[in-house]
């Protein structure tokens, strides 16, 4: 479940380098690719950490990369369990402020290079969060009230 306030380790936006916390070998290239402005139409995204997740927020977007888990009854160890829990999300898409806009996006890889979306073979998934506003100050993502 998404929560109105979501606390984070890491507050500097990166600048397509990869951040210092320990990330998956599974998922270096796909933080990569999370972390190039590219990706997002030239604009640098800011990047966070959390315990189970990486998160990056770009305008009004938020995009949620579950790390690869699987401890005390939370699982997503696999592409497929992260595929489960963005469906979840979608499923319930109810924050604090009312519906939020969530819909899971395929992070692809074809003809050697990754996209956010479309035909490929799938790498991972991301829950993409669409709020009015998306609001990062100390050390906090709000989000406020649905789009």
């Amino acid at each position: 479940m998404f929560y109105p306030e979501i606390p984070s380790r890491q507050t500097e936006p990166v600048r397509h380098r990869l951040p210092n916390s320990p990330i998956a070998a599974e998922q270096v290239d796909i933080v990569r690719f999370l972390t190039d402005p590219e990706t997002f139409g030239g604009h640098a995204p800011a990047y966070f950490d959390t315990a189970v997740s990486h998160l990056f927020v770009c305008g009004s977007h938020l995009y949620v990369l579950r790390k690869p888990i699987d401890d005390d009854g939370f699982r997503c160890a696999t592409v497929h369990d992260r595929w489960d829990w963005c469906e979840t999300q979608c499923m319930r898409g109810v924050s604090g402020f009312g519906v939020v806009g969530a819909r899971p996006f395929p992070i692809v890889r074809r003809e050697g290079r990754m996209y956010l979306g479309g035909p490929g073979s799938i790498r991972d998934w991301v829950l993409r969060i669409t709020c009015e506003s998306v609001t990062v100050d100390k050390g906090f993502i709000t989000l406020q009230h649905a789009a």
